[in-house]
């Protein structure tokens, strides 16, 4: 089951997933609320009514190389509305990667109604075959990154990744209605 584990966001090893894209990579988010440490004086900041800064940095940099280099980079966010304020300083903060060149979608739900087909858990996907899944505790805070190679999980991900990516629409599809969000 791979065995690698990185438990902190901040460690160099995690940095390093993102620099190693061949092909792709995907992103699924089912949480409404992440607590992580460098976004919560932003996302203090955005709840007080202050704009996000949405400069690009070193995270978009990295979006844009990949990009240009032909690289599929996505990321599907489960979201249960109405959103909270959370969700709404999130999908502000997805702007720049969208600039970039990430395809960022969302699967609007409501109720707790989750989509078909699609897991309760987070998990990157880079290249169709190296498998991270994301631990977080009830509060969001993150956990660990794991690595999975069982070649069966694996393409139970890649199944749960298109069924993602069929059940999303763009960030601008959802935001055009939805112009709180």
């Amino acid at each position: 089951m791979g065995g690698r584990i990185i438990r902190d966001l901040a460690d160099p090893q995690f940095g390093q997933l993102f620099t190693g894209v061949r092909r792709s990579w995907f992103r699924l988010e089912t949480l409404q609320r992440y607590d992580v440490p460098y976004e919560r004086g932003d996302f203090a900041a955005f709840r007080r009514g202050e704009p996000l800064d949405t400069t690009p940095g070193p995270w978009q940099a990295t979006i844009r190389e990949h990009v240009t280099a032909g690289r599929q980079l996505a990321r599907v966010h489960v979201i249960d509305e109405p959103v909270s304020d959370y969700v709404r300083y999130e999908l502000a903060a997805y702007e720049p990667n969208v600039e970039a060149g990430e395809d960022v979608r969302v699967i609007p739900v409501r109720g707790g109604a989750w989509p078909p087909g699609v897991p309760r858990h987070d998990f990157w996907l880079f290249d169709d075959g190296r498998l991270w899944l994301m631990d977080y505790d009830a509060m969001g805070v993150f956990q660990a990154a794991r690595l999975v190679d069982d070649p069966g999980t694996v393409a139970q991900h890649r199944q749960w990744r298109d069924a993602a990516l069929a059940r999303a629409v763009s960030l601008a599809d959802y935001a055009a209605p939805h112009p709180s969000a």
